[in-house]
């Protein structure tokens, strides 16, 4: 009896276990062929000849590589990008095994967010509370993603905020175009913003600076939207990595204190400690300078490829 319980709770399990549709490709060949994809599209901007011609020839022998026609990478790739999250994973080992082998050949490696290791609370805070990583399509559904993060009582008229993220681009043809817009809306419905355009794999840190006619305006939100055009032929993903939101509190503006029951106005600047120990770091691009830019390449020669990874 215990058997046929045993038997019936396996078969239930693999019936509510969603199946690979037939002709789909395995996470593992996805990522196989995507590496050898990029390398082949990397191969055919140093060639000579004609760009677009090196680029068919040599993406079509990496397919063949692997027995993959181009209708069924499409079809698979399109499969895989249903579900964000296996998609980011699926390049973030392509991103992580391209990344190695540059490093192998004495290519220096992009450096974390510089700013991921903030605290949630006071003066210079990540407030970022939503997801991690996002995968951009350009279809008409998944092509853009957007965000907006209310204020709380940490929020203060004043505050500056820059929108940091890294940038991965993975296409059929090494093209790079997206679009970020950044923007703080507040309480008296005002709305400061600006745009950046997105053209490589980088870390991208878009700032935006409080006016001074709004230093006094309650924030209402900060918000913020990447765009990836649409396209007609071939493929082009964008993966969006380690998302975070700096808050940082404008620390030069003079503030109100009570001192022995009168009301004085003092210059906060000047109650900032010049100590090593007690110094107050608001700018979070003092931050990231006064993190060790030190860095070590590892060159490995007549070595065969063997993928590590780095402990985060």
């Amino acid at each position: 009896m215990k058997h046929i319980c045993y038997l019936l709770l396996v078969s239930f399990l693999l019936a509510c276990t969603p199946q690979r549709p037939a002709g789909i490709l395995s996470e593992k060949k996805m990522e196989d062929i995507m590496v050898d994809y990029q390398m082949a599209l990397a191969m055919a901007e140093i060639q000579r000849g004609d760009l677009q011609e090196n680029r068919y020839i040599l993406t079509q022998a990496a397919l063949k590589k692997h027995g993959v026609t181009e209708a069924q990478f499409d079809t698979s790739l399109v499969y895989w990008c249903r579900s964000s999250e296996k998609m980011v994973k699926i390049c973030d080992r392509v991103c992580e095994r391209l990344t190695y082998m540059a490093e192998s050949q004495g290519v220096e490696r992009q450096e974390k967010n510089p700013y991921s290791f903030l605290a949630t609370e006071g003066d210079t805070a990540n407030v970022w509370n939503l997801r991690k990583s996002v995968v951009l399509v350009p279809n008409m559904v998944d092509n853009i993603y957007s965000f907006s993060i209310d204020s709380d009582t940490t929020y203060l008229p004043g505050d500056h905020f820059m929108w940091a993220f890294k940038t991965e681009f993975l296409s059929s043809d090494n093209s790079s175009e997206a679009y970020a817009v950044f923007s703080v809306h507040f309480e008296n419905d005002s709305i400061i913003g600006t745009s950046r355009r997105l053209s490589s794999n980088r870390q991208m840190e878009i700032k935006l600076d409080c006016p001074q006619k709004y230093s006094d305006v309650p924030i209402r939100s900060v918000n913020g939207t990447v765009y990836i055009p649409i396209r007609d032929n071939g493929f082009g993903i964008l993966v969006l990595n380690d998302f975070v939101l700096v808050r940082y509190h404008d620390l030069t503006q003079k503030n109100t204190v009570v001192k022995e029951g009168a009301v004085s106005v003092v210059d906060s600047t000047s109650m900032i400690e010049t100590s090593d120990t007690a110094r107050i770091r608001q700018n979070p691009y003092d931050i990231r300078n006064e993190q060790s830019t030190d860095r070590k390449i590892n060159i490995v020669r007549d070595k065969p490829l063997r993928i590590t990874r780095r402990q985060r």
